[in-house]
């Protein structure tokens, strides 16, 4: 008996009842013989069942648990005692049963972290994941944050160092890498520290870790976000952006907070739009002071000479 492999990928032996050549069924996945009807199964399939067009929809569907994360010391490749106390029939376990996975959920824990070293990673990377739920920040942010925090420590940069203190640094500067716009006040808020604390540990990483300077996030961002928790008409975004963009000088922005230009530029749009905006409220949302404002229109106003276009519908 001899066998070959045709270019449909099955191999076609000779039938074991009649001695003919079996044809290959590539729908059913058989073999049969044309003459007395011998059926046998072709080579089994063992790739998916599904199909992935690049790398990221593969990497998706692949069902291999839940992918790397560095926000787990442990970048999650370890597996939980699940807390259900149920078996794989999905019975409850007896309560002797039940004792015996309380101790063993206990060694785990103790295993996973052999080191104090492991310890006091596991705890700030899962500061590091709260303060980001707090901010309602991306997962891109909390990946980039546990990097940063990972480097500091091959260096001993955070060796002795406050715990909250390295995590809201890291998470700033993971935003402003990001491209995410948090103030230094909202994230010192979200991890319960003073802003001028935050500052300084943001500044030793940015000396020892980082070492190139990451710009804060562009006025257009901070209009953006100004006008999404004012919840203001869009038009005056629209305006907003259109005259920052149109005045996006040095001498302008230079030394200036972007949150104070963008509140600025929100409440001239608002002005000229016949919005009743009030400055007080804009100030508010973009956590600076009404004097800010009215500095940075000032500056406006004294620089350029901005012309709102009306439109007439007949």
């Amino acid at each position: 008996m001899w066998e070959t492999k045709t270019d449909d990928g099955f191999f076609r032996t000779n039938c074991p009842v009649c001695g003919n050549k079996l044809i290959g069924d590539s729908e059913k996945g058989e073999q049969v013989c044309p003459s007395c009807g011998f059926v046998t199964t072709g080579p089994v399939d063992e790739g998916p069942e599904w199909k992935a067009i690049d790398l990221e929809e593969k990497s998706k569907r692949v069902r291999v648990g839940s992918p790397t994360t560095l926000t787990l010391h442990d970048l999650g490749l370890s597996t939980d005692i699940s807390t259900e106390m149920r078996d794989s029939h999905g019975k409850y376990l007896d309560p002797a049963m039940r004792a015996t996975v309380e101790k063993m959920k206990k060694w785990q824990s103790r295993i996973r972290t052999i080191n104090s070293q492991e310890r006091g990673l596991s705890i700030v990377l899962s500061r590091i994941s709260e303060v980001c739920n707090n901010l309602s920040l991306p997962r891109n942010v909390a990946e980039t944050a546990a990097l940063i925090y990972r480097t500091s420590v091959k260096l001993k940069v955070a060796k002795s160092k406050s715990i909250m203190g390295m995590t809201a640094a890291t998470v700033y500067l993971a935003c402003r890498k990001c491209g995410v716009s948090r103030t230094l006040k909202e994230v010192a808020r979200a991890a319960g520290l003073e802003k001028g604390n935050v500052a300084k540990y943001f500044r030793l990483i940015l000396k020892d870790v980082e070492k190139n300077y990451i710009p804060p996030p562009s006025v257009e961002k901070h209009i953006s976000k100004l006008v999404n928790l004012a919840k203001i008409d869009p038009r005056v975004e629209h305006l907003a952006l259109n005259v920052s963009r149109q005045t996006n000088d040095s001498k302008i922005s230079s030394g200036k907070a972007p949150a104070g230009l963008a509140a600025a530029y929100v409440y001239m749009s608002s002005v000229m739009l016949g919005e009743h905006l009030p400055q007080r409220e804009v100030a508010e949302f973009a956590e600076v002071t009404e004097v800010t404002v009215r500095n940075r229109c000032r500056e406006l106003l004294d620089n350029y000479i901005i012309r709102q276009k009306l439109g007439w519908k007949e």
